[in-house]
């Protein structure tokens, strides 16, 4: 078999697999929108619910982060929030109908246990050399058993991605891990993943992982397993790099360079520091 028909088989069994991994998750982005009849739960604390699709209409109530709200339908008015242009939204809290924008709406969550894990997005305007554009970020908040809450803000290296939430997956020093995992929907797009870890106190950035291939140029993946995962190693999490590359087409030959190191958990970061640590060339 010559090595395109090997690469096209390949890409062929990757797009497959990514998206029977899609098939259940809820892709999100800043232009994400609800859909008409859903439930969803409020980003925002202290949200104003009120009568018009305006920040001067008159309140009807304040609501709290993590209240329900049943989407009704999108309204065409739009205010800018933390950076990005939100649509607003009539909704139905207990009975009662208004508008609430969109930015203070999670895009998602997750449930964990007694933990509620909700997400929205943020944009920074930059100027580039010869244009003007948007850094987008995710932002995060996690609600306690207790009703405190606390957040944290990543940066996003792709505009989509869905999130999920474990346990500490036998780390000790972690309550839960979330994950903001990047939707790759071409060759070139990073499809890797942001873990953060709730220490109970506070949300923490541990780890931030790429995932890029171009056809059957190169490759370059990193990934982990936790101590409960079958490549796991007691107490500790295993970091794994890989990078291949295509060497010559007519003979088949690639060639693949891995890395693999184990990482201590330690006050609250891990040791060494993967981005800190010389790999060396992986060529």
């Amino acid at each position: 078999m010559k090595f395109n028909q090997i690469i096209t088989l390949f890409s062929l069994l990757i797009a497959l697999s990514a998206n029977a991994q899609y098939d259940n998750e809820r892709i999100v982005s800043p232009d994400y929108e609800f859909e008409d009849g859903s439930t969803e739960l409020l980003y925002g604390d202290n949200v104003v619910f009120r009568s018009g699709p305006s920040a001067s209409s008159k309140a009807i109530d304040t609501l709290e982060i993590g209240s329900e709200v049943e989407i009704i339908r999108k309204s065409d008015e739009k205010t800018s929030l933390n950076g990005l242009e939100w649509n607003w939204y009539k909704v139905k809290v207990d009975g009662k109908k208004g508008y609430i924008l969109g930015g203070l709406i999670a895009l998602d969550h997750v449930r964990r246990d007694d933990v509620v894990f909700l997400v929205t997005a943020a944009g920074v305007n930059r100027d580039g050399d010869d244009y003007e554009y948007i850094d987008y970020k995710v932002r995060t908040r996690m609600i306690r058993a207790d009703g405190e809450y606390y957040g944290h803000e990543s940066d996003l290296n792709t505009n989509s991605f869905f999130i999920a939430a474990s346990n500490n997956r036998g780390l000790d020093g972690v309550d839960n891990i979330f994950s903001i995992n990047l939707f790759a929907e071409a060759c070139g797009v990073d499809g890797g993943k942001t873990y953060l870890f709730d220490t109970g106190e506070r949300l923490v950035e541990a780890l931030q992982l790429s995932s890029v291939a171009d056809g059957g140029a190169f490759w370059f993946d990193e990934s982990v397993a936790f101590p409960d995962d079958e490549e796991g190693y007691h107490e500790a999490v295993v970091y794994k790099r890989e990078f291949g590359e295509s060497m010559d087409e007519d003979m088949n030959w690639m060639k693949t360079t891995i890395h693999t190191l184990v990482l201590k958990w330690e006050n609250d970061h891990f040791a060494p520091n993967i981005e800190e640590f010389e790999f060396g060339e992986d060529d």
